[in-house]
């Protein structure tokens, strides 16, 4: 177990997120690079790796996942949870044409800002909205209990939702919530890509060989590698988690990209991105075709 993990594992959520963050903003008033208007400050980077050429090479590979693998329309209506600092955002501002929409929600209030100003005005059909919705390790003063969050948006919505980490700090039953509400605002054929830690035969067995190296801790149907803080990594059961999309009116679409963090071999061009099990699934009685149609929420 290295030091971070270690800290993380025995402190306090709020003191780790200032241990976390302090050194980043004694860097960024060291740092030409926070000048460019499209690149966040380090300190802000909490979605994910830190650093200014790993940001960009996120933002490269989600575009090319979504052209290649997704196939995602030009003109589609999207909806991104857990939207962050906008690392695999503003790459679409280049993709998507003046008939798309992009709506992200983040429960992290800093980064929301930081979008609104910076990436909105750049283009107005880029929103972002800040939900507060509770999670220990990410928003441990939030007022929403994730299993009572209501989208706020109509039945039938949208072509596209992703949730890039974001059912890997969720527990079982709030992955529930949040699919349900997802099948509700998807329009039929639309779909739906996330991202996972999933636990199946396969990855259970390398975690008793060793081959996959990770310390896992058994909760109430997850795994975690954090007791102090469950929701730093959470690994929910494959199975189960078919039949929760099932419930929701959604259905995976195969194959599921298997994760480097379980010792998956990736795409080079997803390295990043395909750290996590990457599951696109498709909301039930689909009229469209494969490649989505567009619209305006």
């Amino acid at each position: 177990m290295n030091i971070k993990q270690t800290i993380k594992n025995t402190v306090p959520a709020p003191v780790f997120s200032i241990i976390r963050d302090v050194p980043w903003a004694v860097r960024d008033l060291f740092d030409r690079g926070a000048q460019d208007e499209l690149m966040p400050p380090l300190r802000l980077m909490r979605d994910g790796p830190r650093g200014r050429k790993i940001w960009s090479e996120a933002g490269e590979e989600v575009v090319r996942f979504y052209r290649d693998i997704l196939r995602l329309d030009r003109s589609a209506v999207m909806l991104d949870i857990g939207s962050g600092i906008g690392r695999r955002t503003i790459p679409l501002l280049a993709y998507l044409d003046d008939k798309a929409r992009y709506i992200g929600l983040d429960i992290d209030p800093d980064q929301v800002r930081w979008c609104s100003r910076n990436i909105t005005p750049r283009n107005f059909r880029f929103s972002f909205i800040h939900i507060d919705v509770f999670n220990k390790f990410y928003n441990h003063s939030g007022a929403i209990p994730p299993s009572k969050l209501v989208l706020p948006f109509p039945d039938n919505s949208f072509d596209v939702v992703s949730l890039w980490s974001v059912f890997t700090h969720m527990y079982p039953d709030d992955v529930s919530h949040y699919l349900a509400e997802i099948g509700r605002v998807l329009r039929p054929g639309g779909r739906l890509v996330a991202s996972y830690f999933l636990m199946n035969d396969d990855t259970k067995a390398g975690l008793k060989s060793g081959t996959i190296n990770r310390t896992l801790y058994p909760g109430d149907r997850y795994w975690t590698t954090n007791p102090n803080m469950p929701e730093d990594m959470i690994a929910l059961d494959e199975a189960w988690l078919r039949r929760a999309y099932a419930d929701a009116g959604l259905a995976f679409t195969e194959p599921v990209l298997r994760g480097r963090w379980a010792g998956a071999k990736v795409d080079p061009g997803l390295f990043g991105l395909n750290w996590q099990d990457i599951v696109v699934a498709q909301a039930a009685d689909s009229t469209h075709s494969p490649i989505l149609s567009g619209g305006v929420v």
